[in-house]
């Protein structure tokens, strides 16, 4: 059938799957997060969570957290949940209200897996700002010394000194101590 209409032909069916590159970076829906913690809470403490989105799908949605700290006390900690996306952010240091009751950090997200053939289009990175306001406790006094040991001789009179404590409030109301 040379030259025939439908001759030296056939048909098939052909499938394309279209795979995603990992060509959008993640970015944050707000460029300001504000968290509250109190002062006494333990270390490990999670403060808040926060997602960046990334228009990509599959696992070029992975990304990792990290925090950029301008004071330099590494006072939080970040850790990505990896079955949701979401930078947790954590206490690894004991906070204290009366020595800085508001911390400010910088947190930035990142493709886990970055495709060389993209680089080109800028950071696959984003940057958020991330507010902490420490709640002051109530804290008891404390004493100064906190510890010591006070001698006398065994035939002192009666009413006299042995020695001085003080009692301080370490609260930033700094309330009398009785």
């Amino acid at each position: 059938m040379a030259g025939q209409l439908g001759g030296l032909s056939g048909s098939t069916t052909v499938t394309i799957v279209i795979t995603d590159v990992n060509d959008n970076p993640p970015r944050f829906p707000q460029k300001m997060y504000q968290f509250s913690i109190v002062e006494t809470a333990p270390i490990g403490t999670a403060i808040g969570r926060v997602k960046a989105e990334d228009s990509d799908v599959g696992e070029n949605t992975d990304m990792t957290y990290q925090l950029k700290d301008e004071g330099g006390g590494d006072v939080f900690k970040v850790t990505t949940d990896s079955n949701t996306q979401e930078a947790i952010i954590t206490v690894q240091k004991c906070l204290d209200f009366e020595a800085q009751a508001t911390h400010t950090v910088v947190l930035e997200a990142l493709n886990k897996f970055v495709d060389p053939r993209f680089v080109d289009l800028g950071t696959f990175r984003d940057q958020a700002i991330v507010r902490v306001t420490v709640m002051d406790v109530d804290e008891p006094p404390e004493f100064r010394p906190p510890s010591g040991l006070m001698e006398v001789q065994e035939d002192a009179q009666i009413g006299s000194i042995v020695g001085v404590v003080t009692a301080l409030d370490p609260d930033a109301a700094n309330r009398p101590v009785r």
